[in-house]
């Protein structure tokens, strides 16, 4: 093979690969960034139950307050995948980010997610 046929087959071959990634991606976005302070959702449940919680307890009060975490644990959970399904993003904990944008552009699903983990649906 000559040489101008080497460098036509590479750019064809490369426009080709070009061609295919701007396709793929342009059919196949990424979803989206939202955040959520667990950190902070979980904290403040701690603290809710910790002042329920009494020197001197009975068993029956602390199973009830085990069970009253366990609970919260499964609310929290699908919390989370009810607001996943309603934004159609990716949740990330806020603790994870350096620096949002000065325009503040990752939304923050702080508060919706402990309304509903919080819910006794």
């Amino acid at each position: 093979m000559t040489l101008l046929a080497h460098v036509t087959t590479g750019v064809a071959s490369a426009a080709t690969a070009i061609a295919i990634i701007f396709f793929w991606q342009h059919t196949h976005p990424a979803a989206p960034l939202a955040k959520v302070d667990i950190i902070g959702i979980v904290s403040s449940q701690q603290k809710n139950l910790a002042a329920q919680l009494k020197p001197g307890m009975n068993e029956q009060a602390q199973a009830a307050l085990i069970a009253e975490a366990t609970r919260f644990g499964k609310r929290l959970d699908a919390a989370l995948l009810q607001v996943v399904s309603e934004c159609k993003c990716t949740l990330i904990n806020s603790a994870a980010i350096i620096r949002d944008a000065p325009s503040g552009t990752i939304r923050d699903y702080s508060e919706r997610i402990a309304d509903l983990a919080r819910s006794k649906k």
